[in-house]
């Protein structure tokens, strides 16, 4: 099958898992035909196409397949009913829907690409069933979509396989433009016809910022640093979220009015004292500032009832919060003003090992229709304890214009420093 530059690319790459993001008619599905009967035409091997429903499949997949593979003369049975044929070679190929994963468990797999990956129930199709179904024969995939939002899997799945770090993973982002397929003046009436979200969404294959994202300041490529050691580490200031699962902590240095977090602790079924513990463990000769949730003062954990509060300061740390809560919407307010002010500045960076942090800052959202922040989806814990200290340490002082280009939120602008 001829193939575009960006196509050969992907092709050609020996990665064992390839995550590809494009935009629409791109060449998505001609690409993912091309690498099924690819891998199918080795003897015995298990191919799976899935994608968002077996009905979806059927109607992008099964018909072009079919004569693809007719036409090579490959085949030698075809089950209509179930999506499937089976090669000379004794290879199978089976086409799947997503929306029932727990139908997908069971076998064996070679390859597998998974279509319009954003819309799939990644979490528990991955994890819990296709990649343990290609352990044991050293199975590949291929992970193939337009983007959606940050807050899915597949995001996680393109930054991870961005990583260099990970040597079986690869990822690469196209536009519709770079397939080839579409040209220059069909895309550019299709701005007419579309916000201009949705079109760098789906024709620039960009993943959009949630717009009822909190940490709506937060840019990963902007704020998120190599991983270091910190320059000094005599005093260091901690945010702490009070939780039994999980207890979030952030650990960060400061220099002049800049923070960098530079470690995080995320413990689950756990108590103050030992998250004490912990954090005296790794920096047991630092001087600590720590700025816990303020209803600290009056919350008791311990079995001999001391409050949180009283129990870190018996540990040494000098505990800093305030009498009572702050406004939510001070403290998210000011948390955005440090990662960018209204004058375009970053007083506000964290390092790439704090996965939990980050993960915090791009996922945690207000509910739908409302300014109230989600506390059910389990994101908020990370970024509760990092604003608990940006907060203390610096404060909403003066009102100031809002960007432009970012939303406004609890009717409250920025401030400047």
């Amino acid at each position: 099958m001829q193939l575009s530059n960006p196509q050969k690319t992907i092709a050609r790459d020996t990665s064992r898992f390839k995550v590809v993001v494009a935009g629409r008619r791109f060449g998505k599905t001609y690409l993912a035909i091309r690498e099924i009967c690819y891998r199918a035409k080795d003897p015995g091997k298990e191919v799976f196409y899935v994608t968002t429903s077996y009905r979806a499949a059927k109607m992008i997949v099964w018909k072009p397949l079919k004569h693809k593979l007719l036409d090579l003369r490959w085949v030698d049975k075809i089950n209509e009913s179930e999506l499937s044929i089976t090669l000379k070679n004794g290879s199978t190929i089976s086409l799947k829907g997503s929306e029932d994963p727990d139908k997908l468990r069971g076998v064996s797999l070679d390859y597998v690409v998974v279509d319009e990956a954003a819309e799939c129930q990644l979490e528990s199709l991955w994890g819990e069933i296709l990649r343990p179904a290609l352990a044991d024969r050293q199975g590949q995939a291929l992970f193939i979509g337009t983007p959606k939002s940050k807050n899915n899997l597949f995001y996680d799945l393109y930054v991870y396989a961005k990583d260099k770090e990970h040597d079986d993973w690869c990822a690469w982002q196209y536009t519709t433009l770079d397939g080839g397929f579409v040209t220059e003046e069909e895309v550019e009436a299709a701005k007419q016809d579309m916000t201009e979200k949705q079109f760098r969404q789906e024709f620039l294959a960009s993943f959009e910022t949630d717009e009822s994202r909190v940490a709506w300041a937060f840019d990963r490529d902007s704020h998120v640093v190599a991983e270091h050691a910190p320059i000094d580490t005599r005093v260091i200031h901690v945010g702490m979220d009070f939780n039994v699962s999980p207890m979030a902590v952030c650990i960060a240095e400061r220099s002049g009015d800049t923070l960098t977090v530079f470690d995080e602790i995320t413990v689950y079924s756990t108590n103050t004292d030992e998250v004490a513990d912990e954090i005296l463990n790794r920096y047991p000769r630092s001087k600590i500032f720590v700025y816990p949730d303020p209803a600290g003062s009056a919350r008791k954990t311990s079995a001999n009832g001391m409050t949180d509060h009283k129990i870190l300061e018996n540990r040494g740390f000098l505990v800093k919060a305030p009498r009572k809560h702050d406004a939510v919407r001070d403290r998210i307010n000011a948390t955005n003003a440090r990662f960018r002010n209204a004058l375009g500045e970053h007083h506000l960076f964290v390092t790439k090992n704090c996965k939990h942090t980050i993960e915090s800052l791009e996922k945690h959202s207000f509910k739908p229709n409302s300014q109230i922040p989600d506390k059910d989806s389990g994101f908020d814990h990370q970024f509760d304890a990092l604003s608990y200290m940006v907060a203390f340490l610096f404060p909403i002082r003066k009102e100031a214009p809002i960007l432009d280009d970012q939303p406004s939120r609890w009717g409250h602008k920025l401030s400047i420093y």
